[in-house]
């Protein structure tokens, strides 16, 4: 009776990472409207596990014939010059990539002419978003959060440091990350208004994506999601984390969207260019 009691307390959180197989939507020249295929994708700056991977990456995210490309963590000229990312994703037409260098970089990749961006800057944070407008009117806001990786590794080198201090040290260590992991919430919660304030002000249909940070069951998730169509839960299938470490528990990348557009596959493929795996979201406008 408990358990049965625990996932229907728990019943919208777990749908939001599973999804009961089902028999495929139709194919899209089956259904009214244009073809459009997304993919969003915290690079990590295409260093990973100690490996140069922006190469490898661009050749699988090819074959997906992408029309959209939203990257965080995009590499800066610290990895990789500018010039040698565009001509890596040069089957993408048009470009934006944000230039500050005392955020984290995020990148759109577009068939679509870009006709105007707009960038968000938050205080006392390393984060950005973006908001483009195509040619067809479709605004972008890729999102890039303050990095809950960074606490996560923080946790781990802290539980798994088989530390010989006393234990008031490790307590006042747990405390520490505790108030950090408040504290970035916060952030993220204030992050999460301004972009939902860019949403309704949008007097189009509006496509939001991004490494948000935080999971279904956060404020951050819910705010961004309101009055729009989270795409793994439109027509996912199975289970999807995208955070690659911590055992695979975490979906902190989502695709969201206007009902105007129509979904009819999002997954995220197992990939080890970074230590997230990009979401792919397939259907039309």
């Amino acid at each position: 009776m408990v358990p049965l009691l625990a996932i229907l307390l728990h019943a919208d959180y777990l749908s939001a990472v599973y999804q009961l197989p089902y028999c495929s939507k139709p194919a899209v020249s089956e259904q009214e409207g244009t073809p459009l295929t997304i993919v969003t994708y915290n690079a990590s700056h295409f260093y990973w596990d100690r490996k140069y991977t922006m190469n490898e990456a661009a050749a699988y995210i090819k074959q997906l014939q992408p029309d959209i490309i939203c990257f965080q963590e995009a590499p800066g000229d610290g990895y990789y010059h500018r010039d040698s990312i565009r001509y890596a994703f040069d089957y993408v037409l048009y470009k934006y990539i944000s230039r500050r260098t005392d955020h984290l970089p995020t990148t759109i990749y577009s068939r679509y002419p870009i006709h105007s961006v707009k960038a968000l800057y938050y205080k006392n944070s390393s984060n950005m978003s973006l908001i483009a407008d195509d040619k067809n009117k479709q605004p972008i806001h890729p999102r890039d959060q303050q990095p809950l990786r960074d606490n996560k590794r923080q946790c781990l080198s802290r539980y798994h440091y088989r530390s010989r201090q006393e234990f008031g040290s490790r307590a006042k260590a747990v405390k520490d990350l505790i108030l950090k992991m408040k504290n970035n919430y916060l952030k993220r919660a204030e992050q999460a208004d301004s972009i939902h304030a860019e949403i309704e002000r949008s007097p189009y249909p509006v496509l939001v994506c991004g490494d948000f940070n935080d999971t279904p069951a956060s404020y951050t998730y819910h705010r961004l999601q309101e009055g729009l169509t989270d795409g793994f839960r439109d027509c996912g299938s199975g289970y999807q984390y995208t955070f690659r470490q911590l055992y695979k528990l975490w979906r902190i990348d989502y695709i969201f969207y206007s009902e105007s557009l129509k979904g009819y596959e999002c997954y995220s493929p197992e990939t080890s260019y970074s230590d997230h795996n990009m979401v792919v979201w397939k259907g039309t406008m």
